[in-house]
């Protein structure tokens, strides 16, 4: 009996041990991709384009939405979500304002990781922020922010921008 029970034993480590193996990739892969959704999910907008891996979108009071080809790294933290300080207690916990404090991020703008975003705010088109950042404010199109809080430390090259530097100056100048 006891050769039994032990022989019991094995079998269920040894399928314990096989099945870890083949679902902890999977159950990895899944919570370093998949964004975590806090509120109306309706108010989340992502660009079929973007990438966001397994940020966390506090909807609470107002939208979010991530237009094409932006790209949210790990650990991203968009929240639109605010409790009033004036309040106390449960008040406090429950005293959220439902709209008004919306997050856009524009066209291609690359929000590197363990970066907070609070809204109210935009992110501007192609503007990058730095790893751990923290935005409060809108950011311009094409900067570079980066810190605590989050400011302007460059600038991404653009055509345009480009395009200023090799065409000569206008006759006259």
């Amino acid at each position: 009996m006891r050769l039994l029970a032990r022989l019991k034993h094995r079998v269920r480590h040894r399928l314990s041990v096989r099945l870890v193996h083949l679902i902890l990739p999977e159950l990895v892969q899944s919570l370093l991709t998949q964004p975590r959704i806090y509120g109306p999910p309706d108010r989340l907008h992502l660009a079929p384009t973007a990438v966001v891996n397994n940020s966390l979108f506090n909807l609470s009071s107002g939208e979010i939405t991530v237009g094409e080809w932006g790209m949210l790294a790990h650990g991203v933290t968009i929240l639109t979500g605010i409790h009033d300080v004036t309040k106390l207690g449960a008040e406090r916990q429950s005293t959220v304002p439902t709209s008004g404090r919306n997050v856009v991020v524009e066209e291609g703008a690359w929000l590197a990781a363990n970066v907070t975003v609070i809204g109210p705010c935009r992110i501007g088109a192609h503007a990058v922020v730095a790893a751990g950042s923290l935005v409060r404010e809108d950011v311009a199109p094409y900067s570079i922010v980066a810190g605590v809080p989050a400011r302007v430390v460059g600038h991404v090259p653009h055509q345009s921008s480009l395009n200023d530097r090799l065409l000569p100056p206008p006759a006259g100048e």
